[in-house]
């Protein structure tokens, strides 16, 4: 969400919105791997976290070096172990499709107040003693160090009461259905009125549009077998996303919705079953669990 967006949508008036840059960081080592803590401020309300990375042979920490979409892996941290988000990088980019903001080369965006998600309130930063920002990355090319810039949008600090629901997003679990054929089960949590699950699909690895051909949701609570989702072709809906968000989901990707909250915690089993139509070498499922709580 823009600033412009950001004081439309939620009645911040300019005066109040406060970008707030965090110190950057630059690799340890060149073309190695990392895991990156950034310590986000604590004393006002975070809206978004605007994150940019790029790469270069420079190992200085100011530089931007050119703009790549090599992180693998964010998170959100409260206090040290309350995850509110933990996802994919390539999951990150397509929520910011789902809100219309398409993230270029080398930005990703982690959403507290989601254009699309009323119900979604801002971080009360300083209710919490740590807040970390986590990213990993893949090695930059050989001799080039990677240089990450993070910025807080925030808004003043303001009086709270009751509860005040966050917006989670999390994935759970990586699932790999070998060389199988058929319908597939993936588990889902139980515990939360659901708003949407945004499904990554990939054949040993490689994402992929056709690996899986049919999606349907399928419950079990006191009435029977109710199917929340029923069953349609993942082709279908990849165009449907298409055309509701404006732009097309990466390969390997779809997502359903559920704006009014699918109760999870009423059934006594919930699952999404994928229907694998050839072998593939290895099927593989990640599910990112989207609810307010």
């Amino acid at each position: 969400m823009s600033f412009f967006g950001l004081q439309k949508e939620r009645d911040v008036v300019p005066e109040e919105l406060i970008p707030r840059k965090v110190a950057p960081q630059v690799s340890a080592a060149a073309a190695t791997l990392q895991t990156f803590d950034f310590e986000l401020p604590t004393d006002h309300f975070i809206h978004q976290i605007l994150i940019e990375i790029g790469e270069d042979t420079n190992t200085g920490v100011d530089y931007k070096g050119t703009l790549a979409d090599d992180l693998t892996d964010i998170s959100l941290i409260l206090n040290g172990n309350r995850y509110v988000k933990d996802m994919t990088a390539p999951m990150s980019k397509q929520l910011s499709i789902m809100n219309k903001n398409v993230m270029s080369t080398g930005f990703y965006a982690l959403y507290l107040t989601d254009p699309k998600i009323p119900a979604a309130k801002p971080l009360p930063a300083w209710l919490f003693s740590s807040i970390i920002l986590r990213l990993k990355d893949n090695a930059p090319a050989a001799t080039n160090y990677h240089h990450i810039h993070v910025t807080c949008v925030q808004s003043k600090r303001k009086e709270i009461a009751g509860n005040w629901p966050l917006l989670e997003e999390k994935y759970l679990r990586y699932k790999k259905y070998g060389a199988n054929t058929g319908w597939q089960d993936y588990d889902h949590e139980r515990a939360y009125a659901v708003l949407g699950y945004l499904y990554c699909m990939d054949d040993n690895a490689t994402l992929s549009n056709t690996i899986f051909d049919k999606l349907r949701v399928i419950s079990q609570g006191p009435d029977g077998e109710q199917r929340p989702y029923e069953e349609q072709w993942i082709s279908q809906l990849r165009e449907l996303d298409k055309i509701e968000y404006q732009s097309a989901l990466a390969d390997g990707f779809v997502a359903v919705e559920f704006p009014a909250g699918l109760p999870t915690f009423k059934y006594s089993s919930l699952m999404s079953q994928l229907n694998i139509p050839s072998a593939g070498t290895n099927a593989g499922l990640k599910v990112l669990e989207r609810y307010v709580l």
